[in-house]
């Protein structure tokens, strides 16, 4: 659960905005992608439906009816670990497309606005 918000605004200092975005976009899908994997390998799916099995029945119906939405709004919430929204739909089984999807525009909302505001703030 590493925050890209620091390699991202050190990397406005080296590479141009779209280069920028390009890169911590893809490091981002490819973390969100590993980490979605890697919770159902470590057994997160079983230990949390097993320990909180009435909140996951409720948090599943949740991601039935609103899954990109809410993913979306968590990764483009700045205060939130991303990871942690890819654990919880890897562990309810969310498709890995629709957690990506999410992911991928919460974050470039949040990464662009990122961008253009540290450029700014630089050329004054």
């Amino acid at each position: 659960m590493v925050p890209s918000t620091p390699l991202l605004l050190a990397g406005i200092i080296i590479f141009n905005p779209v280069e920028l975005f390009i890169l911590n976009m893809l490091g981002i899908m490819v973390s969100s992608t590993l980490v979605y994997y890697f919770s159902r390998y470590i057994g997160f799916d079983l230990y949390f439906e097993i320990r909180y099995e009435k909140y996951v029945k409720k948090i599943r119906n949740g991601f039935k009816d609103h899954g990109i939405p809410i993913i979306v709004a968590w990764s483009f919430f700045p205060l939130v670990p991303t990871d942690l929204i890819i654990y919880v739909g890897s562990t309810l089984r969310v498709n890995i497309f629709k957690c990506l999807l999410g992911v991928f525009v919460g974050e470039a909302i949040l990464n662009a606005s990122y961008i253009l505001s540290a450029r700014m703030i630089l050329q004054l």
